[in-house]
């Protein structure tokens, strides 16, 4: 059964660890998450195209907190190439066994109403919170959104119960998604997995900011680029925007640390990136 769809225009130690880049190249065999879209031309490019000098946004200020995760560069590359060819359920997912069991804890503390996944790709990822808060008996909605059309892959088994809206991330304002969370149960988990780069993860904080309600949970995905030296391409990414958004905001939301630092400090893609609303 294909899902829901609805269109709209799409357009530990507070010092931290000494950070020690590895640029991290996708290996023979890995998955690219765009190569099967290069040449669909509503797919915003993997890079932006964005102009910086190689090396630029190196290092993000420490704010909340220094971002650099306790990932070696050697465990980083192979654990990063693994990643990328995780599937769930045979459906590509492309998440970090690591922060899949963080998923787990916070879904059984925070019994979510409602998760709201920015970047669809194939479906693997809503299909895990989707079976996880079905086998524990919550009633959750799993609502995932893409600028893209539906990418689910020919065949596909179990997408029912997940709800695929397509809205551009940079323009949730006024977006099919805006009008479908007027009815969205709460609390709500809102999980930002789309571009990477700093202006759509800087416009989905600011958006849900204003959207959220005291103790719901908002994750910033994959700041880990910036430990793999890739910073530079997605115009300072997920940390930039993390920064940023602190600088401008410092009250409204807190890092959950206890989350973000279960195996280590930052020990996850999402450095900095596991906020509850406050």
């Amino acid at each position: 059964m294909a899902p829901k769809q609805v269109s709209s225009t799409p357009a530990s130690s507070e010092s931290g660890p000494t950070r020690s880049h590895s640029a991290v190249e996708t290996g023979t065999g890995a998955l690219d998450p765009l190569a099967k879209h290069t040449l669909n031309p509503d797919v915003r490019p993997k890079e932006q195209n964005i102009d910086n000098e190689k090396g630029a946004f190196e290092e993000t200020p420490p704010l909340p907190r220094p971002f650099g995760s306790t990932f070696t560069p050697d465990i980083l590359s192979a654990y990063h190439a693994g990643v990328m060819k995780y599937q769930y359920r045979g459906v590509t997912c492309l998440k970090s066994p690591i922060d899949l069991a963080i998923y787990m804890m916070i879904l059984f503390d925070k019994t979510p109403g409602t998760i709201v996944e920015i970047g669809s790709f194939h479906g693997g990822a809503a299909m895990f919170y989707r079976d996880i808060t079905r086998a524990w008996g919550l009633n959750t909605q799993i609502i995932t959104v893409d600028f893209r059309s539906n990418q689910y892959q020919e065949g596909q088994i179990g997408s029912d119960g997940i709800e695929f809206i397509q809205t551009d991330a940079l323009k949730l304002e006024g977006s099919a998604l805006e009008k479908r969370l007027e009815t969205a149960p709460r609390p709500w988990l809102v999980i930002e997995d789309s571009a990477h780069t700093f202006e759509v993860s800087f416009a989905v904080l600011e958006y849900f900011n204003l959207h959220m309600n005291p103790g719901e949970c908002l994750i910033i995905e994959d700041g880990i680029i910036e430990d793999q030296g890739a910073n530079w391409r997605y115009d300072g990414g997920p940390n930039r925007a993390v920064y940023e958004f602190f600088k401008k905001e410092p009250d409204a939301f807190r890092l959950m640390k206890d989350y973000n630092d279960f195996f280590g400090y930052n020990l996850s893609f999402n450095p900095n990136g596991y906020l509850e609303k406050i």
